[in-house]
């Protein structure tokens, strides 16, 4: 049995082979400046500490009680960049990264000279503004957010990826009214570009227990349980909110993605359009003016 087969099966009693493999990388990077990618740890030649190796138990255990593995590990890659994460914010999901090329895809071919100045509803991480910020380097912006541990959260990912020089480029708004929408943006707009993966879930709607125990409801549900409400809300602040030839990204739940769609169209955007994700399902609402 190699080095990295022996790893594996001390936690085989708790986690799967690809999480075991997820958290002997996040542990023995630390104790290995070599270890850089997944494949390096069939080279590792190294004995862990006992301290990793405690440490590497405990996570496991964890994990297997339900806690999410990215809150065990503090961290989470999306599309081009691995961010910290807590229990203060949902974790980034693939489906997302769908969101965030389609509105650096749309940036760079919209404004391939012209800055942008954009706008994001419901910071959390700041996966979507931090992508866009470090695709564009003549992006800039403001985002919203309601909880203040999301917007320390997020600013510890500005630092590690743009740069503790982004606040020339990005500015945080704490929203501190949980039934306010994008009026919190409206002094600063209006804007080229504005985007958002709000709160959409119903309470009628399927959703996967751990889910509900380990992030935040207010990310997930709309305070006033409108499942709608900030694609409604943005819709009654659209034409204060863009400019003119400006344009509107929005993440949507499947099982409403066709009913949004006709609402956004009879609102003005009849050139609206649904981008579907890996899965074929719809997911993500375009909508320029």
């Amino acid at each position: 049995m190699n080095a990295l087969s022996a790893l594996l099966n001390q936690l085989a009693p708790w986690v799967p082979e690809h999480e075991a493999r997820l958290i002997w990388f996040h542990l023995l990077r630390k104790q290995t400046p070599t270890l850089k990618t997944f494949a390096d740890l069939a080279l590792l030649t190294e004995e862990p500490s006992l301290a990793v190796k405690e440490d590497a138990v405990r996570i496991a255990q964890a994990r297997a009680s339900g806690t999410p593995l990215q809150h065990l590990l503090g961290s989470q890659f999306f599309l081009n960049h691995d961010y910290f994460v807590d229990a203060s914010t949902l974790i980034p999901r693939p489906e997302t990264e769908i969101l965030a090329t389609r509105i650096i895809e749309y940036a760079k071919k919209r404004f391939p000279k012209k800055n942008l100045r954009f706008a994001e509803l419901g910071l959390g991480t700041g996966v979507l503004s931090i992508e866009l910020l470090a695709a564009c380097p003549g992006a800039t912006g403001v985002a919203s957010e309601l909880n203040y541990s999301a917007i320390r959260l997020a600013e510890k990912n500005l630092n590690a990826i743009i740069g503790r020089s982004w606040s020339s480029r990005f500015q945080i708004e704490l929203s501190e009214n949980p039934l306010q929408g994008f009026e919190a943006l409206l002094s600063r707009g209006p804007y080229d570009l504005v985007f958002s993966n709000p709160p959409y879930v119903s309470p009628t709607d399927e959703i996967e227990d751990q889910v509900l125990r380990h992030e935040p409801e207010a990310a997930l549900f709309p305070q006033n349980r409108d499942p709608n409400f900030f694609y409604v809300n943005f819709l009654e602040h659209a034409r204060e909110l863009l400019v003119p030839n400006g344009a509107a990204f929005f993440e949507v739940p499947h099982e409403r993605a066709n009913d949004l769609l006709r609402q956004f169209k009879a609102a003005g955007f009849r050139s609206s359009e649904l981008i579907p994700d890996l899965t074929g399902r719809p997911r993500v609402i375009f909508s320029p003016c």
